[in-house]
């Protein structure tokens, strides 16, 4: 059997000493959440885990695969960040005129896009075996915090659960990383946000009075799980911008059961249905802030069909207080926004999330010769879009400044702005924006000289200093 994606890039970590393998019996309830959590803490987000044995179950589990900057790179086929942002740069400069809220149609508009569609197969992938039956019981699925699912006492989630579907007439996939709650062998609640593209699609087979297809995907090409997680513009398909980031279309094969397609080379595929307002209890759900989001509504899935690897690997994170897994796989967007907001914003230079913040959508943006103003109207048409429409807090500064992390930031903020005018509150919500660009002041900044800076670069050596 050929190796799967998320299995050769297991090797790939392991080959290079970024992998620890754990041979010992650990639990998946809580255990294995302890054990990530410990290891994301560590200097630069720890090493991937691959938990060999799992209590209750024969499938191994995986985790922290993605928990630094390095592996996310490996994982998107980059030497470096910003070559995301370089990538996209190159296909947005083909859209004369890029409009915000027809930015997904400009570009699907484009060949240079389109022709990373996936490739779809006839028949169901053939490295899958059907469970039968299927019971999504025999999977090592996470319980990461104490009280997480105990409204219904259901504590346990597929965490990195690449949920796909496709408006009534087949149109308009979309492919999203939403948090499942385990409810028994054959039933999940899935938990996605309103306003996203599987709510969307939800709402129009309600009006319709139809059940809902859903594909659950684990593993897969790591591209497609960032591509799941990124808030792409508008119904911009993921799959075919996992190809983009990968640079070759994926590859992709109908389900067995639903009338969906899901990319080949996964570990597992669940397929079900939701039916229009067969709704549950799904929480609560410890999350990045400290605190449990609360118990809420959920969509009930009912499982038709599981298959998968004979020898799959279970996919896992642990959401929690940064810094965990997830803030590094942030910084992969980061950069890709960059390139939007550029485009859409030609003042902005460079934005940062700190992982303090970045779950938020609040940041620290770079402007480019800013004046008095500027940040009002800008913070004013980034509220406008939905990537900071939640925002709590931008924070503006200027390019030169040099700012690349919150301290900085902070250290900026508290010495260049004036609470009476540098502080700007959005009326119709909590949102703030601060400009720390300095642009109001009329003191000069303090710079080293450039013939000075150069004479110490040249002569460093000769100091005798590290």
């Amino acid at each position: 059997m050929h190796s799967s994606p998320l299995r050769q890039f297991i090797n790939h970590l392991d080959s290079d000493g970024s992998l620890a393998r754990i041979p010992v019996s650990v639990n998946p309830l809580l255990e294995m959440a302890a054990v990530i959590g410990r290891v994301c803490a560590e200097t630069d987000g720890g090493t991937a885990l691959l938990f060999e044995q799992a209590n209750g179950s024969t499938f191994p589990v995986a985790a922290n695969l993605f928990g630094s900057r390095k592996r996310v790179c490996r994982a998107l086929g980059i030497g470096a960040m910003n070559e995301l942002t370089a990538h996209l740069d190159t296909l947005l400069a083909l859209i004369p005129e890029p409009d915000a809220d027809f930015l997904d149609r400009q570009i699907t508009a484009l060949p240079e896009f389109t022709r990373f569609a996936p490739h779809v197969f006839e028949k169901p992938d053939p490295a899958l075996i059907p469970m039968t039956p299927p019971d999504l019981t025999r999977f090592p699925f996470l319980q990461s915090w104490p009280d997480d699912g105990a409204a219904a006492g259901q504590p346990r989630y597929i965490t990195l659960a690449q949920v796909i579907t496709a408006d009534p007439d087949g149109g308009t996939p979309n492919c999203g990383l939403y948090r499942v709650q385990l409810r028994g062998a054959r039933e999940a609640a899935i938990q996605w946000k309103s306003g996203s593209g599987a709510a969307r699609h939800a709402e129009l087979y309600r009006r319709a009075g139809r059940p809902m297809p859903v594909a659950i995907l684990l593993g897969g090409d790591p591209a497609l799980l960032f591509s799941a997680m990124f808030p792409l513009p508008g119904d911009l398909d993921e799959v075919t911008f996992a190809g983009f980031l990968r640079g070759a279309p994926l590859t992709a094969a109908p389900c067995r059961t639903v009338p969906l397609t899901v990319p080949t080379g996964g570990e597992v595929v669940i397929e079900g249905y939701v039916e229009p307002g067969e709704i549950v209890t799904e929480g609560p759900f410890g999350n990045h802030s400290g605190y449990y989001s609360p118990a809420a509504p959920a969509p009930l899935l009912r499982v038709t069909s599981i298959s998968h690897r004979l020898d799959a690997v279970i996919p896992a994170t642990v959401v929690g207080p940064p810094p965990m897994e997830d803030c590094w796989m942030a910084e992969a967007w980061e950069r890709l926004q960059l390139a939007f907001l550029r485009r859409l914003v030609p003042s902005v230079v460079d934005i940062r999330y700190p992982a303090e913040t970045v779950f938020h959508q609040s940041a620290i943006i770079s402007l480019e010769n800013p004046v008095p103003a500027m940040v009002r109207n800008i913070s004013a048409t980034l509220w406008s879009l939905p990537w900071f429409r939640a925002a709590r807090l931008l924070l503006f500064v200027s390019a030169d400044a040099g700012i690349t992390g919150l301290s900085r930031a902070a250290w900026r903020c508290i010495n260049v702005t004036d609470a009476a005018h540098d502080i700007i509150h959005d009326s119709a919500s909590d949102r703030i924006a601060i400009d720390a660009t300095g642009s109001r002041l009329p003191r000069s900044p303090v710079k080293i000289s450039a013939a000075v800076a150069t004479l110490v670069e040249q002569r460093w050596k000769e100091y005798s200093l590290p």
